[in-house]
């Protein structure tokens, strides 16, 4: 099923009750379509709007980014440019006392979650009926679970994903200590 960002409201122009007593009732299909129309044209606007904003946004954070690395770029050719190559001598003890480099770049954590959603899924989230009280049902668990979490989880992905992330790395150190175990085996004794 495709995931709807923006929808255009409202979908059916000419499909209305109209009043029984009425002098013309073609005079009355034709302004309610008028109006449907006009509505039609006010959510579309509105949804111009938001992705003109949007594009505003992603080209100011590109524009802020390329600023930065032109930046950079210049401090580094003003540092390239003051070396002199042949008259400093730098000893490899000299270069183990400096400190190792660290990146300044910062990882984005929750990407996908109600706050960096878009504008428009936002407002279709939000239109989204809410989950049933299920926390109301609490108290009668004996296992002290949270009843809503069998019905709805925000974390569950990412506590899957967390899952077979440990059991990843236990089967790198079981092979790595295996490895190490029959490398000591096969090596000679007397040596």
């Amino acid at each position: 099923m495709p995931l709807i960002k923006r929808l255009i409201e409202p979908t059916d122009l000419s499909r209305g009750k109209i009043g029984d007593n009425l002098a013309n009732e073609l005079e009355a299909v034709s302004v309610n379509t008028l109006c449907g129309i006009m509505r039609q044209l006010s959510s579309l606007s509105k949804h111009a709007e938001d992705v003109f904003g949007e594009l505003y946004m992603e080209a100011n954070n590109i524009f802020k980014r390329s600023n930065s690395l032109q930046e950079r770029i210049h401090n580094l050719s003003m540092k390239v440019t003051q070396l002199d190559s042949a008259g400093e001598q730098i000893s490899l003890q000299d270069i183990n006392m400096r400190k190792a480099f660290k990146s300044t770049i910062i990882v984005d954590q929750q990407v996908l979650s109600c706050n960096t959603l878009p504008s428009a899924m936002r407002d279709r989230y939000n239109m989204c009926d809410k989950p049933p009280r299920l926390s109301d049902m609490n108290k009668y668990r004996d296992d002290d679970k949270d009843a809503l979490k069998f019905y709805t989880d925000p974390t569950y992905f990412f506590e899957l994903w967390c899952e077979e992330m440990k059991k990843e790395t236990e089967k790198k150190k079981k092979k790595k200590v295996g490895c190490q175990l029959s490398s000591r085996e096969s090596s000679p004794k007397g040596s």
